[in-house]
């Protein structure tokens, strides 16, 4: 039923009258059942292109129609051919529907079409001839498009031609076209090539061609990486040759360790010290090691690196590993230490005492070895203790161990029996037991038996015993008579006793350590003593120290007067001078011995320092009028030309006819006028205080008449008159 085709073909076959009815029937039935599609298929073939079109549109065939427009060419209104490329767009046929357009030559739907479906090909092409400008965007995302695709190798050439080399990079990177990547790497600017670079030489690192990759790491400045690649290939000198290459020192020392210590983290501890030290790092190795507990190791390094501190360092690790009770190792450390005696005090201290025996055996003298003995031996008993060190061979051990127990008689039983070259020995712990005891004279007497005199003086002078101390000097051990002495001054100065610690040093003959003492106590005067009496070489010297300094300001006049007067007798006249200078009347209350002393300095100027005169009569002038010694300083003052002064002092002291004589060098006249006429009322005035009005008229002043007169002395003034 309703196999229209087949009889169709068959009426046509025998020519039938009807076959057109049949067509048409069927035709009208193909409508009918909707089945525009099919009706289409039979207009198309009987020629009848625009209802087969039309038919094809309706049936949802927007190809079909496209293709019978372009196989027959035919001519159809605008706004069906347009019916026909939104039909296509519409059912997702957009490649289809831009050949349509651009053979209807709608150029710019048609490469929107091509775009949308992707025919980048064609657009391309219909770009280049019609849309030039739009290429390098359409190259740019027909290569988008394909590395959406996973097709990244073809995705390169187009990123090229678009000019978006940082896309072609990255395609060629993501397809392994590492040839061609390096190709457009190297055409870029450094900045934008480096990171290229780095992935780059990261490839060729992971496939082991790892000089292509050092290349790529040079290339991008990733020294370190490079560093790191041959370091992990085991490839030390090209790692090395890389950094110090490339690198300030600064730097790649920091990297070496860097490394070192990534490899020490992950074990591989030969590659980390072999960085270590390539960093120049001993230390840092050594102490990888040790943390590591490789011992062994941390000592080969050591010795070769740090020996100066070899022996603390098997100290160390030592000391650490009795702390973990591995004693046969902290032995083993504490011999190579040479602290073997510290193996055997670990030994004992754990009650191991054949062990400690062991150790001192091996390792010790045999002093050393009966000391350890000694120490095993306190711990059984005296009896058992000292058969144990006899039985061993320990004499010298047994002999010590019996003094320690102080039974001193039996010492010296096995000493006399059996090592008497230790008999002294044995004596001289026997007078310490005595001197511990306060039985100070039996104590003597064993250290002289042990031949220690020495240490019989000690003993007095720990217990300030001076003459005991001297006497067993003086009888046994005359080399420490002085140092006796010495020590008593010491004793003696520390109770600030300068006298008894004086005569001590002078009977040691060591005037020089008592002259120390007095300048240290600031004691000029006491050691300018001794120095005189004892060490003259030193007199100069002390008196130099004793003119200067701060310590001058404290110093008494007669320390001062002592000083200048040893200047004086040394002949150094200018230190005298200065030193008298010093002493004013803030130092002595007595006058007499004020002008005495200034004379002297004066006397000391005017024969031996005649640049000073000047200098000492304006000091000592001065000082004089003060304590009114005017005669004194009235010639001072008429030494040096200084009249109108030495009249001043001449009238103080009323010797006028010395004034008058002064005045008379007194220039100008005026002056001296004023000088004569002043002495004259002085004395005046003195022989009027005096009563001796005549002296006065003798003098050839009338005046004096007119007192009398005054007076009513009648009978004198006239007598005085009539002469």
């Amino acid at each position: 039923m309703h196999r229209w085709d087949e009889s169709i073909k068959i009426a046509e076959k025998f020519k039938h009258q009807d076959v057109r009815e049949f067509k048409d029937n069927y035709f009208q039935w193909l409508l009918e059942t909707n089945q525009e599609a099919k009706a289409a298929e039979v207009k198309e073939r009987e020629g009848d292109y625009v209802t087969a079109i039309q038919l094809y549109l309706k049936g949802g065939l927007p190809a079909k129609a496209a293709n019978c427009v372009s196989t027959y060419n035919v001519s159809i209104p605008h706004d069906q051919l347009n019916k026909i490329a939104s039909q296509l767009i519409q059912s997702g046929m957009h490649e289809k529907a831009g050949d349509f357009y651009e053979k209807m030559n709608v150029l710019d739907r048609a490469l929107d079409s091509y775009v949308q479906g992707h025919a980048y090909r064609k657009a391309v092409e219909l770009a280049k001839r019609a849309f030039p400008s739009h290429v390098v965007t359409l190259e740019e995302e027909w290569g988008d498009w394909l590395a959406s695709q996973k097709q990244l190798d073809l995705s390169i050439e187009h990123f090229v031609q678009a000019g978006v080399f940082n896309k072609a990079i990255e395609a060629a990177l993501s397809a392994r076209k590492w040839n061609r990547a390096v190709q457009l790497v190297s055409n870029q600017k450094h900045d934008v090539a480096r990171p290229y670079f780095k992935r780059i030489a990261r490839h060729y690192a992971e496939v082991r061609q790892l000089d292509l990759a050092e290349k790529y790491y040079i290339q991008a400045q990733e020294y370190v990486e490079a560093f790191e690649m041959y370091v992990r290939a085991n490839k030390w000198d090209q790692a090395y040759q890389v950094i110090t290459r490339h690198l300030p020192e600064s730097e790649y020392t920091i990297i070496q360790v860097t490394e070192a210590r990534k490899f020490e983290g992950e074990g591989h501890f030969k590659e980390a010290e072999r960085l270590y030290l390539s960093a120049n790092e001993p230390d840092l190795a050594i102490n990888m090691y040790k943390k590591a507990k490789m011992y062994d190791q941390m000592i080969r390094l050591v010795m070769k690196f740090r020996v100066d501190l070899l022996k603390d360092t098997h100290h160390h690790l030592a000391q650490q590993l009795e702390m973990e009770n591995n004693l046969k190792q902290a032995e083993h450390h504490y011999v190579e230490g040479g602290a073997w005696s510290y193996a055997v005090d670990m030994y004992r201290a754990r009650d191991l005492w054949e062990e400690a025996l062991r150790v001192a055996k091996a390792n010790g003298s045999q002093k050393e070895l009966g000391e350890i003995a000694i120490k095993v031996a306190e711990n059984m008993g005296t009896e058992k203790g000292t058969q144990f060190l006899i039985k061993n061979g320990l004499i010298e051990a047994a002999i010590d161990f019996e003094a320690n127990q102080e039974r001193f008689e039996e010492a010296f039983k096995l000493a006399e029996n059996h090592a008497k070259y230790k008999l002294p020995e044995v004596h001289l712990k026997y007078a310490l037991h005595l001197e511990d005891e306060n039985r100070f004279k039996e104590a003597e007497e064993e250290f002289i038996k042990a031949n220690k005199p020495q240490e019989a003086i000690n003993m007095y002078e720990h217990k300030q015993d001076w003459h005991s101390a001297l006497q067993v000097a003086r009888q046994y051990h005359p080399e420490s008579v002085n140092k006796v002495f010495l020590n008593q001054a010491k004793f003696q100065l520390e109770r600030r006793d300068f006298g008894k610690a004086e005569q001590c040093f002078i009977n040691a003959k060591e005037p020089e350590k008592a002259i120390n003492m007095y300048q240290e106590a600031r004691m000029y005067g006491e050691a300018l003593r001794v120095a005189n009496k004892h060490a003259p070489h030193l007199v100069n010297q002390i008196n130099e120290n004793f003119s200067r300094g701060p310590a001058v300001a404290q110093q008494s006049g007669t320390e001062i007067l002592q000083s200048a007067k040893n200047w004086e007798d040394n002949r150094d006249y200018q230190k005298a001078i200065s030193r008298y200078l010093e002493i004013t009347e803030q130092h002595f209350n007595d006058p007499e011995k004020l002008e005495e002393i200034w004379n002297n300095c004066w006397n000391l100027a005017m024969q031996y320092a005649k640049d000073r005169v000047n200098e000492v009569a304006q000091v000592l002038g001065e000082r004089l009028l003060n304590i009114s010694k005017y005669d004194s300083a009235a010639e001072i003052f008429e030494a040096v030309g200084g009249f109108d002064k030495a009249v001043e002092a001449y009238v103080q002291c009323k010797k006028f006819d010395k004034a008058m004589a002064c005045a008379q060098n007194v220039r100008p006249m005026e002056m001296q006028q004023m000088l004569v006429q002043k002495i004259q009322q002085h004395k005046k005035a003195m022989y009027i205080n005096d009563g001796k009005i005549n002296k006065i008229v003798e003098s050839g002043d009338m005046t004096g008449l007119e007192m009398l007169a005054s007076r009513g002395q009648w009978d004198e003034c006239l007598s005085l008159a009539e002469k």
